[in-house]
């Protein structure tokens, strides 16, 4: 061999021989010993004496470590250590009682266990083995772990604590006699509600806990629409929404229907909806609502589209109504407000001013209002509490145009009006189908009677606050009776609606306070409370300061409970 090449095969020696070398395994780490006691912490023996067994637990025992049990008294011999440690005590030929411990070590781990023995001709303590835990159970459908306590005490060699179910769907019982605890597992329940025993025993002593199980109910199925296409352009097209179903359920399909026939569903499945949208050939931006159905659950989607000749510098949108209230501001001028919660902006609404060409203290009367022919009032001053105003987020403006066509039907006491209104930099179409609060449907000319509930709100000495209501109409009377007392029932008499006067010698109702619907009374009007078998007979003849005339009786007790209002929820 050249020196050469002898020189390079003894510089590759180390990597041939390191490339030889084992890799090491890693050492798994040790976890701490764990020694538990599970048989009893105390054994009682006889006179006579007898064999003993105490159980126990080793965990992460360690190699080389052994378990070691030992006892002082020369009367416990014979103590051997296996998976039990087992001992022998030896009569006791005395007559006093004696008692030794038993000490079980594993390293640095130990645990005592008493060993007593009665003496000579001395009967053995009796042992008591009572639950102190409920002797009723009662778990919901989810798979649950339940425990029993019990105390035991005077144990006995030879005996230990026992347990079991006549129940399949109780599993996994675990005696820790040491603990005075029972631990098991009830499986989850997939049907009608259970219920079964457990049955603990200690030689002839035992006891039965009822264990009790909920029915199955299938958990309530969550539908979240998770996005939406933009507004759609004039000419209409395609589009999809997507959906997420959480806890769906067997036999139970997702409905999805639209609320106008401008929008067709073509598919819905999968987490997509796909539907169309056809042309929009009118002259303003319209909105429709996408609904999907699960069983009781639903979730809606706002679909939207511009109209042609849209100004792209106008802000265009849909007011999505949630509800809608109404009151007359004067005998042929109404306030209607549209309430919105927008997701982004928050609690909105819209007041329209609408003016009637006819007096009606019922409800706005079928047409058509518009800002143009004068019937809606914008509101052209700072002070907004009339005049059409639409507020967001916190914010304000003025409406300066508006068109408003409604539609009242009496028989199902119901609204259905559309329309449009312009704020600076907007406009915003809306439509409602459904009740308006505020509206009254029922015929006042020929008297109100029939009554939903009377009751006392509140009272003073001399004055009794009366809230009567019937159907949407609600009465707000202050009766004053001179000279009356805090205690005393609503007074019989006549009442005049009239202001109060120093040298009022004559029971009134205050005109500064009393409403119907809100509105306040003139003066003149008449309230006559008579004692009658029914309890009262309370009947009225009053005109509002917007000149509307109120009429009826009512018959029957007045509610005593006050501050309570039936229809506040």
């Amino acid at each position: 061999m050249k020196l050469k090449n002898l020189f390079y095969f003894l510089l590759a020696l180390p990597l041939v021989f390191a490339a030889c070398e084992p890799t090491e395994e890693p050492t798994p780490e040790q976890k701490e010993p764990k020694l538990t006691l599970t048989s009893n912490s105390e054994i009682n023996f006889a006179a006579e004496g007898g064999e003993g067994t105490i159980t126990y637990t080793l965990e992460n025992a360690v190699e080389g470590t052994e378990l070691t049990a030992t006892c002082e008294a020369e009367w416990i011999t014979d103590i051997t250590v296996t998976e039990a440690i087992t001992f022998t005590v030896a009569a006791n030929e005395e007559t006093t009682e004696r008692e030794a411990k038993v000490v079980v070590a594993y390293g640095e781990l130990t645990f005592e266990v008493a060993v007593k023995q009665v003496g000579k001709n001395e009967a053995p303590k009796t042992p008591v083995f009572e639950l102190t835990s409920a002797d009723t159970m009662e778990f919901t459908q989810e798979q649950q772990i339940g425990t029993i306590t019990f105390k035991l005490e005077n144990p006995v060699a030879g005996a230990s604590v026992t347990a079991k179910a006549n129940g399949s769907w109780i599993s996994d019982i675990n005696v820790r006699e040491a603990d005075g605890e029972i631990a098991f597992v009830v499986a989850a329940n997939t049907g009608a509600a259970r219920e079964a025993k457990i049955t603990a025993t200690y030689g002839m002593l035992e006891f039965k806990v009822t264990i009790k199980q909920a029915e199955y109910v299938a958990p309530t199925p969550v539908l979240e629409i998770t996005s939406t296409p933009e507004a759609f352009a004039a000419e209409g097209g395609e589009g999809v929404l997507a959906y997420v179903l959480e806890n769906a359920q067997e036999g139970v399909e997702l409905q999805a229907t639209a609320d106008v026939d401008w929008i067709t569903i073509t598919s819905a499945a999968d987490g997509i909806v796909a539907f169309t949208v056809a042309a929009n050939e009118t002259e303003k931006m319209r909105g429709g609502i996408i609904t999907l159905t699960y069983g009781e659950v639903t979730a809606t989607a706002n679909i939207e589209q511009l109209f042609p000749g849209y100004d792209p510098n106008v802000t265009y949108g849909v007011f999505n109504i949630i509800e809608v209230r109404a009151n007359a501001i004067s005998n042929d001028t109404w306030n209607l407000t549209l309430f919105e919660h927008d997701p982004i902006l928050g609690e909105m609404y819209t007041r329209l001013t609408v003016k009637l060409p006819k007096a009606n203290a019922q409800y706005i009367t079928d047409g058509t209002y518009s800002v143009a022919d004068g019937s809606i009032i914008p509101n052209t001053t700072e002070d907004i509490s009339s005049g059409s105003y639409y507020r967001y987020n916190g914010n304000g403006a003025s409406i300066y145009d508006a068109e408003l066509t409604i539609s009242v039907n009496k028989e199902t006491e119901t609204a259905q009006f559309e329309g449009v209104f312009k704020v600076a930099g907007g406009e915003y179409t809306f439509s409602w189908d459904g009740p308006v609060n505020g509206f009254v449907y029922q015929d006042i000319d020929a008297g109100i009677t029939d009554w939903d509930y009377f009751y006392i709100y509140s009272h003073w000495d001399d004055t009794k606050y009366v809230v009567g209501y019937s159907g949407t109409i609600r009465f707000d009377w202050y009766l004053v009776k001179l000279g009356g007392k805090k205690a005393d029932p609503v007074a019989a008499g006549t009442y005049v609606v009239s202001e109060w006067e120093s040298t009022t010698t004559k029971d009134y109702v205050d005109v500064s306070s009393t409403k119907i619907n809100g509105v306040l009374l003139q003066t003149g009007g008449v309230v006559t409370v008579t004692e009658v078998t029914e309890g009262l007979e309370f009947t009225f003849d009053v005109t509002d300061v917007n000149g509307t005339n109120w009429k009826g009786t009512y018959v029957g007790p007045i509610d005593p409970n006050l501050y309570y209002n039936p229809y506040a929820n």
